[in-house]
């Protein structure tokens, strides 16, 4: 989920847990996020965050009622969404608080198990390529992919961005997610530790 200074908000749903859509109306692109002169990061309690040089990145797990309803009510059957709704999700927040524009790329993010096996993240494309089989309507994989965090991303001065990701697979807990970003300087991590999937 999206959101930049030129924001525009109409209406709001807010999840405690982090899950929250915004019909936004922006100068550069529709968005989902928070209003614009608030920190929309504020507003939820996050239970992990993390900074590494101008990035701040916080993470809240995510259960499967809580996602189930969510989608339910945006188009999805109870059963096409509950492979996504089990599966270890996070809602993810990052800031960029730096003075030029960082990138990130969720095929260069990980978990780390307490086994120490790494975890790639299940990227958006491969759940929308699941949904196209099984025939969810456009509407609701419309829906989905606003909602999640995007494989790539582009954060300007003062950006925050916040989505929905999920793991490949459920890692031994605790363990730790290890967030790459670039700036001019280079490439930097985030990590956040002692992380667990929800449990219902």
């Amino acid at each position: 989920m999206h959101c930049r200074p030129a924001c525009r908000l109409s209406s709001t749903t807010f999840w405690k847990t982090g899950i929250r859509v915004h019909d936004i109306d922006s100068r550069r692109a529709p968005a989902v996020g928070a209003r614009p002169a608030l920190h929309a990061e504020d507003d939820i309690a996050w239970q992990h965050r993390a900074t590494q040089g101008a990035a701040t990145l916080t993470a809240n797990p995510l259960g499967a009622a809580a996602r189930t309803a969510f989608y339910l009510a945006r188009g999805f059957t109870e059963s096409t969404i509950r492979p996504y709704a089990q599966s270890c999700g996070f809602s993810f927040g990052l800031r960029n608080h730096g003075t030029t524009s960082l990138a990130t790329r969720l095929t260069e993010w990980h978990a780390v198990g307490a086994d120490g096996r790494k975890i790639a993240l299940r990227l958006p494309e491969a759940w929308d390529a699941q949904w196209e089989r099984t025939g969810v309507p456009q509407a609701a994989r419309i829906a989905f992919r606003w909602a999640q965090f995007q494989t790539e991303n582009i954060f300007e001065p003062g950006d925050w961005i916040m989505g929905m990701a999920t793991l490949e697979t459920p890692p031994p807990a605790p363990f730790r997610l290890i967030a790459r970003y670039h700036d001019n300087k280079g490439a930097h991590e985030v990590v956040l530790d002692k992380l667990e999937c929800a449990h219902d």
